[in-house]
């Protein structure tokens, strides 16, 4: 019996049966595989979910039938489940880095600075490379695989560039850095009811049917910036304002992280409030946001899973750039009035800091616009 084998075909797995379950031979589902595209984003995560339009402005490009694969940070992984347009996702680990380095792609994109994300980007086989890799020099430093990257480097590089002249989102930046243009493609992020369960649970014990007007608020800012994070008394008048004037129940949203300062909070206001402090995972924190009718945080990865699930939010902004983020319409920017923001400075001497200068009267006023919208 001679078997015939039709490794290029788009279901062919050689370890287990394809969607057919037939051998290859007079097999009427073939589909020839096109250009294999390997996409290198560790981190961070709210990067990370902001890289996904970058499937669809791909697929217009290369076709349908691309493959594509994409490795990043096992704790990034969550974030990219389930989505139609990526066809392999892989988790940074040794097994992992040797299956990419035993393929061959006809195109690597990498958008990431981080030593390991630029060595791999240097060795695994391609025909065609965009983004970042390592420079001539050898010294690990990095460098652009191709002219369009330039900017996107330049930006690291140059204060001068990054805060007071660009005024392109990120996704405008990452689009242009591989040769595509930026049409408005929306991020890729898909919950499922599994993912649901938890937020529906939790809504159902507190008598807070799925119609109820609740007002999501992100208190915490992650580990690895704390000067992102708004101010407790900040926090603390918008949720008596939102319940006396709006109606609103109030959510605060966090973890373990968040748990401390969302108890200061709810003892600054003085009245009821929803609070999700515990255990969860990134997509039944998502589960969380979506429930809301709106969200209010600062440049977070809640921000960023707002936008992705469409949710309307006030994204307040200190240190960070907030013409990079696009907020798709949805929603209204609240941006620091000190002169010396955005500066992406670990510490500050200034006082008040840049989000201590953003006043309740400043968020309280786009809250009730978007809300009402």
């Amino acid at each position: 019996m001679i078997v015939q084998f039709k490794t290029d075909c788009r279901f062919w797995r050689g370890d287990k049966p394809c969607p057919q379950n037939r051998l290859c031979g007079g097999c009427q589902a073939y589909q020839k595989l096109g250009p294999r595209i390997l996409i290198i984003k560790m981190g961070a995560r709210g990067d990370v979910l902001r890289t996904t339009p970058l499937l669809a402005g791909l697929r217009k490009k290369y076709g349908e039938d691309a493959h594509i694969t994409w490795i990043t940070a096992p704790e990034s992984v969550e974030l990219l489940q389930n989505l139609p347009g990526l066809d392999l996702l892989l988790a940074l680990d040794i097994p992992s880095l040797l299956a990419v380095q035993g393929r061959c792609f006809d195109l690597v994109v990498c958008l990431d600075k981080e030593p390991w994300a630029l060595a791999l980007a240097e060795i695994v086989r391609a025909s065609l490379k965009m983004g970042w890799g390592i420079a001539a020099d050898g010294v690990g430093t990095p460098s652009v695989l191709n002219p369009e990257a330039a900017y996107s480097l330049a930006l690291g590089v140059s204060d001068d560039l990054k805060f007071k002249k660009n005024d392109k989102t990120y996704m405008q930046i990452i689009f242009e850095a591989v040769g595509l243009t930026y049409h408005q493609e929306p991020y890729q992020f898909i919950l499922t009811d599994q993912d649901r369960a938890k937020a529906r649970e939790f809504f159902a014990h507190r008598g807070c049917p799925p119609a109820t007007p609740v007002l999501g608020l992100f208190t915490g800012c992650g580990q690895a910036f704390k000067r992102k994070r708004w101010t407790e008394e900040g926090f603390a008048g918008l949720i008596r304002r939102a319940q006396e004037v709006l109606g609103a129940r109030v959510l605060l949203l966090g973890g373990p992280e968040e748990r401390d300062i969302n108890e200061r909070i709810r003892t600054l206001a003085g009245v009821k409030v929803m609070d999700t402090h515990g255990e969860h995972s990134v997509r039944e924190f998502a589960a969380f946001i979506e429930a809301c009718r709106m969200i209010v945080t600062g440049d977070t990865l809640a921000l960023h899973l707002a936008i992705a699930l469409q949710r309307p939010v006030v994204a307040i902004f200190g240190p960070t750039c907030a013409q990079e983020v696009d907020l798709f319409g949805r929603g209204e920017k609240v941006v620091s009035p000190v002169p010396c923001a955005p500066c992406y400075q670990a510490t500050c001497m200034e006082k008040p800091t840049c989000m201590e200068a953003i006043s309740l009267d400043l968020v309280w006023d786009a809250l009730q616009r978007v809300w009402g919208a």
